[in-house]
């Protein structure tokens, strides 16, 4: 039995709307995927990796590419934006070989797996929640009984005319017994890879993942594929993962992509001291609840060489973040970005502007926050009411909602909430970034920043990309 996994393209149009972020693309290795195919490996079968995003494959391309493997199951990855794009490349797989198993996994399938299933025939079976032991149990199935089985849990599955949906997979792999993730099968890994470049502080730069899950209940937030339950690698294995990143790939710098780095506050801080006594010469960038951070830590973390800490602030308004259960204060928040500031860390807040009952006052009050904040870098989106969360079942009660899959990229704006326009919620963003990073201090920060990276032609980029977004 021979898998091929497949990060299928996905057009600049679709992931960022109307914004022309083309320039600043940041490219990551599909971490999810390199995990899979190293557990696949791990239990005796053949597989390969097509990465079209990076390699920016047509769907034509990348479906030569996949019969060329010979796979008798494809494995694809789709976000709520990718879906109608990846729904095409398997129409065209299966337009070359109706034998071939169409395996599709990640959150959208997860969240609405029946809708799916009903809008895209040529999709044989999905994957919901994580994925790692279903999809070997299924390769097992095919191998053994040529047929898929209902045994198999957390699946939905066609047979003739019929949807079947399996029981949920509860069961939560101990992370530490998974292996390495298959870096090996993509392209050079730095190349044609690159991180955000205000985001990183080296052109050999990489993103891992050292946890799943997050405690937290954010409304907006869609947690269908890891759940509430924080699981992370020890770190003793975190730090495998860095000697064999830096001793293979001469990696430099790290962005952490765990939806909270601090959950465990005791492994990250085992972490840091690891890193901090080993004396890499490296830097890193992670994401982290307000709440969850202290001086100490911070300190730890800066010594460890953390540079930038991302937050998520997402309002200045106590009554928006209450109905986004943030279970965050204003002043807890202020206070915090001081501690960051005070370690030496940079700050990036990320702000959602179009929230459930958001008014033209409220989006006033988060502006001032931000302009009186302790940040560094401005991250905004618009509310997108992505399948299956809170906010999505009652938005309708709040304002207009678009519910089309390929709007939904955080940019476009699909929700309009009563009292406000498209034209309020656009007007707003331009004055946030423009107030935001035309002040001198803001300025001067990045531009030295770059300079000492000697990184001016990055500067230049994304200055233009800077225009472009504010003029779109």
């Amino acid at each position: 039995m021979k898998a091929c996994l497949v990060n299928p393209s996905l057009s600049v149009d679709i992931l960022y709307g109307d914004w022309d972020l083309s320039m600043v693309d940041t490219i990551s290795p599909p971490l999810g995927l390199l995990l899979l195919a190293a557990v696949v490996r791990q239990k005796g079968y053949s597989v390969s990796l097509i990465d079209a995003y990076a390699q920016k494959l047509s769907a034509e391309t990348t479906a030569k590419r996949i019969l060329a493997q010979s796979p008798e199951v494809v494995g694809l990855t789709a976000t709520t934006p990718a879906i109608h794009s990846v729904a095409k490349l398997a129409k065209i797989v299966k337009n070359y070989n109706q034998k071939i198993k169409i395996v599709v996994g990640g959150p959208h399938i997860t969240a609405v797996p029946e809708e799916t299933f009903k809008l895209f025939p040529q999709f044989d079976i999905g994957v919901i929640g994580e994925g790692e032991e279903t999809f070997v149990e299924l390769l097992d199935c095919l191998v053994h009984k040529k047929s898929v089985s209902p045994s198999v849990k957390g699946i939905i599955f066609r047979e003739k005319d019929r949807i079947f949906i399996t029981d949920r997979r509860n069961t939560y792999l101990n992370m530490d017994s998974l292996p390495l993730p298959a870096w090996d099968l993509l392209p050079p890994l730095i190349s044609p890879y690159q991180m955000s470049i205000m985001g990183s502080l080296s052109n050999r730069s990489t993103a891992i993942i050292t946890s799943r899950g997050c405690p937290g209940s954010c409304t907006f937030c869609d947690s269908s594929v890891f759940g509430r339950n924080f699981r992370a690698y020890s770190a003793d294995y975190v730090l495998r993962m860095f000697d064999y990143l830096i001793n293979e790939y001469r990696v430099k710098d790290f962005i952490i992509y765990d939806d909270n780095f601090v959950t465990d506050r005791e492994r990250a801080k085992q972490i840091c001291q690891i890193l901090f006594e080993k004396k890499y010469n490296i830097s890193w960038s992670c994401c982290a609840r307000l709440d969850m951070v202290n001086p100490e830590l911070l300190s730890l973390m800066k010594k460890a060489g953390c540079w930038q800490i991302e937050y998520g602030i997402e309002s200045g308004n106590s009554k928006i973040l209450e109905s986004m259960n943030k279970k965050i204060t204003g002043e807890q928040i202020g206070q915090v970005l001081e501690w960051t500031k005070k370690a030496g860390i940079m700050t990036r807040g990320n702000f959602i502007f179009g929230y459930l009952g958001e008014t033209k006052e409220t989006l006033k009050e988060t502006l001032k926050f931000i302009l009186d904040a302790k940040l560094d870098y401005l991250q905004q989106s618009f509310f997108t009411p992505y399948p299956q969360t809170q906010a999505y079942r009652i938005a309708a009660e709040y304002g207009k909602v678009n519910l089309d899959w390929n709007k939904m990229n955080n940019l476009t704006i699909n929700f309009i909430p009563k009292g406000l326009t498209e034209r309020d919620l656009i007007y707003f963003s331009k004055v946030a970034f423009i107030k935001f990073y035309l002040r001198p201090k803001i300025i001067l920060t990045h531009f030295k920043q770059l300079w000492s990276r000697k990184k001016l032609k990055q500067f230049v980029i994304v200055l233009l990309a800077f225009i472009k977004t504010i003029l779109r």
